[in-house]
């Protein structure tokens, strides 16, 4: 069941880069993000409102997860909204989650006190002498430093998102913990929506009068409730069922439909690009060499079931690198541990 939430999640997030730069033609980056996270709360909460019986938040928990929001949640939202409307492509930023896993090895240092083997460390210097590449390939496209930081900021906080959902908060079920993540950053961004001369200031004001078109709405309703609700529920439970560097192994996917969705739309792809993405996807390849599954003694659970059941066993099969896949695994083994 994992490979096909894992499919899916490369499928949706594939495919959203195209329809994302489509509505900024029409909304605020901002508003964009409301609506997506309201949308994908409603439908993850309807899931979880059936079983709420069955799990209730912990007062120590929501700390954790409103921290989650307002740092990791809510920014990246807006600002993937906004680099998109920016006009260079929908297929060049798609192209910069593949510097996720990559990443991951690096706030795992910190976060979980877990230093890189020699392998990983080859892997994250070359990976990210690949992304420098991708970096230059869009200087030369006219972009802004301030932009390509921006950009670079969205893989690094999906990082830094992932390893912290699975280390503070694993026993959190994934419907409420995306339910609760979407509502919060969705409540944090209201003030800033509301304040018109905040979001000139900010340059993020949207298209002046637009005409809101059917097929936009469409196009942002299919974000919110697949991309950033139904996606997003079922990327976390990956994450605390396997991992944070499986669940971000969806990179090795999302970039190539990207790149593939750039070619329909007949948008400029740079030999320089596709190089440094194959050396991207060959340095997480690298870094994966030499990691055996761990697979734990447990018996399977319906997928539907891990979406509003707490659970604080290991994975069944966690392809990541054996220390990695340990030191958080042991933050789970007490009942009072958490993962987040």
């Amino acid at each position: 069941m994992a490979h096909l939430a894992f499919v899916f999640c490369c499928l949706v997030w594939g495919t959203s880069f195209i329809l994302l730069e489509r509505v900024t033609h029409v909304f605020a980056p901002v508003e964009i993000a409301i609506w997506r996270m309201l949308s994908g709360a409603a439908v993850v909460g309807a899931f979880w409102w059936f079983r709420a019986g069955e799990f209730r938040l912990r007062r120590r928990d929501w700390a954790s997860m409103i921290l989650a929001a307002l740092l990791f949640t809510a920014p990246p939202q807006v600002i993937q909204a906004y680099v998109l409307s920016q006009g260079y492509g929908h297929s060049f930023f798609g192209t910069m989650v593949a510097a996720i896993p990559l990443l991951t090895i690096l706030v795992s240092i910190p976060m979980l006190g877990i230093l890189p083997t020699p392998r990983e460390l080859v892997g994250v210097l070359g990976g990210l002498a690949c992304m420098w590449m991708i970096v230059d390939d869009g200087v030369d496209r006219g972009m802004s430093t301030w932009l390509l930081a921006l950009t670079f900021a969205i893989p690094l906080s999906s990082a830094v998102s992932n390893t912290f959902i699975k280390w503070k908060l694993p026993h959190v079920p994934a419907a409420p913990l995306t339910a609760t993540l979407l509502v919060a950053a969705s409540l944090a961004l209201l003030p800033l929506q509301v304040s018109t001369p905040a979001l000139e200031a900010m340059r993020i004001a949207g298209p002046p009068s637009a005409p809101v078109t059917p097929l936009a709405v469409l196009y942002l309703l299919l974000l919110g409730v697949v991309a950033s609700g139904l996606s997003t529920m079922i990327f976390i439970w990956l994450i605390l069922k396997r991992g944070p560097l499986f669940a971000g192994m969806t990179t090795y996917v999302v970039p190539v439909l990207a790149l593939l969705w750039g070619t329909v739309d007949h948008e400029t792809i740079s030999v320089r690009q596709m190089v440094a993405i194959g050396g991207v996807l060959a340095m997480v390849a690298l870094v994966q060499v030499g990691s055996r599954p761990v697979v734990a003694a447990m018996e399977a659970e319906p997928f539907s079931a891990d979406m509003h059941q707490g659970t604080v066993a290991e994975p069944l099969v966690a392809v990541v690198p054996t220390r990695e896949f340990a030191a958080p695994n042991a933050l789970v083994a007490p009942h009072e541990s958490q993962v987040a």
